[in-house]
């Protein structure tokens, strides 16, 4: 135990952030479909997932997390003022089914890749930007008014079929996905295991919205956070208390319950998610190279 702690104090965040914030310009909206359980082929896991666009960077995140918190927050308001007793509270909530709690923020200009983990709190590592080989094909495709071009590649271990549109001037693409003359709209595996199929792009200009990473991440380095996860997989109990007793804890998706007095709370009832996802997964996105 005094092992975990001393481990979780090490990874403390860094003041200082190496890129310069970057104003998003553009919204692409994707459903990303995986076949995550091999024996459950006919039923993929969904989920609505988004693209920031800047200049320079881009952050690809959950829809769907930011819309399950949405309705968390707005269940617990409704109850807490319809309540016949304010203070004993007897609370309904619909848990949250799976979702994709990593984001990833792509620079293209400075070729570096950071993704936020939440494990328990939220880490933030760097490596480089994955430098994709694509071969771009004489294919075309039209998504709506949007004119696309097809490129092959091959990439964590599958080999992928993308569609690029030059009239959007960006680089960048869902996931880890990068590297192309227009922005990747769609793309997916050649079995079709992995799909980001495009749902719409809008122009987010006037909205004011930066693209960076929060400051108050925990900088680590990707062998830290995996000898981190490793840990919490050995230990889970004595991994959550480490890290909450290390007084790391950031930020919460359950932030919401901040405001409320924990001595007016009666009773807290979970309802299961009505979700259609499961948590098996036998099928990682990034799958080994074969030898």
């Amino acid at each position: 135990m005094k092992k975990l702690l001393l481990f979780a104090v090490m990874l403390s965040p860094v003041a200082c952030f190496a890129q310069k914030p970057d104003m998003a310009v553009g919204k692409a909206t994707y459903q990303y479909i995986h076949i995550r359980d091999t024996t459950n082929r006919d039923k993929p896991y969904k989920e609505t997932m988004a693209l920031l666009l800047g200049r320079n960077a881009s952050v690809y995140r959950s829809v769907t997390k930011q819309q399950q918190e949405e309705e968390m927050a707005n269940q617990v308001a409704s109850q807490v003022k319809s309540a016949p007793d304010p203070n004993h509270l007897a609370l309904t909530i619909t848990g949250p089914g799976p979702v994709s709690t990593d984001e990833y923020y792509q620079y293209i200009n400075n070729k570096k890749l950071y993704i936020e983990e939440q494990v328990i709190n939220y880490y933030l590592t760097e490596e480089p930007l994955p430098a994709i080989k694509w071969t771009i094909q004489p294919d075309t495709m039209s998504f709506g008014t949007l004119h696309a071009q097809k490129a092959t590649a091959h990439f964590k271990g599958r080999d992928y079929i993308a569609w690029f549109c030059t009239d959007l001037p960006f680089h960048n693409g869902p996931w880890k996905l990068n590297g192309l003359p227009g922005l990747i709209v769609e793309a997916s595996d050649v079995k079709k295991e992995v799909v980001f199929k495009f749902m719409g792009f809008e122009d987010v200009s006037k909205l004011n919205q930066t693209i960076l990473p929060p400051a108050d991440d925990i900088k680590t380095t990707p062998q830290d956070l995996a000898r981190l996860k490793e840990a919490r997989v050995k230990d889970p109990a004595g991994f959550s208390k480490a890290a909450h007793g290390g007084g790391q804890q950031r930020r919460s998706s359950n932030a919401f319950m901040s405001s409320i007095d924990p001595n007016k709370i009666a009773s807290i009832n979970i309802v299961k998610s009505t979700s259609d996802n499961n948590r098996i997964n036998n099928n990682p996105i990034e799958l080994p190279e074969k030898k």
